[in-house]
């Protein structure tokens, strides 16, 4: 898992991926759909990961499901861990008692076998073929980028695009939320995931 990457930049692709999925993607799903869409289906594959190497997906996935609760509870719908190795579930009784018991219940792990529990969430236009679904995008769904938010007519301007600056050296501001409260903000007060 770690011979490309660092759980570091995973995660920090992870945080990116979140605000994507913010704006713009599930806007631009709820106006393509016409109901709003406020989650996320994720599928995690664990193919060639023998249990040996299931401490570093473990500690991964803790991580991952610890920025999922804390940072974006309202955004994972379902994680899907699938083709997980002979005992993977067992141990993995004893990570889920460090994680929010509301994010466990958005938890599957399944082993192979998984395409019907799959399509039952997932469309089978859009799943992927690998995965016992109908999409198959250039170069690989793993890397696409297509859907709904690629479509100018499902697209619009985030709301943060059109703030106007404040001049340097403001102490404080306000922002005005499309619902017309007003909240006032001093810089520095706004927290995130760091990674």
């Amino acid at each position: 898992m770690y011979k490309i990457t660092t759980q570091d930049r995973m995660l920090s692709n992870l945080v990116c991926e979140y605000e994507k999925v913010a704006d713009p993607r599930l806007p631009a799903c709820s106006r393509k759909s016409g109901h709003l869409l406020e989650t996320c289906c994720t599928i995690m594959d664990l193919k060639g990961v023998g249990i040996s190497k299931a401490s570093s997906v473990y500690a991964y996935i803790q991580s991952a499901s610890g920025v999922s609760q804390n940072y974006y509870p309202e955004r994972l719908g379902k994680l899907y861990i699938i083709n997980a190795p002979w005992g993977f579930s067992g141990v993995f009784s004893m990570v889920k008692r460090f994680l929010d018991p509301v994010t466990v219940n958005k938890i599957h792990v399944l082993s192979s076998g998984y395409e019907k529990e799959l399509l039952a969430q997932i469309p089978k236009t859009n799943l992927p073929k690998q995965f016992g679904g109908a999409c198959d995008c250039p170069g690989g769904c793993q890397f696409s980028d297509q859907g709904p938010w690629q479509d100018a007519q499902y697209t619009r301007t985030p709301a943060w695009a059109n703030a106007k600056p404040q001049p340097a050296g403001n102490a404080a501001g306000s922002i005005r939320s499309t619902t017309g409260s007003v909240r006032s903000v001093r810089p520095g007060s706004v927290q995130g995931a760091t990674m």
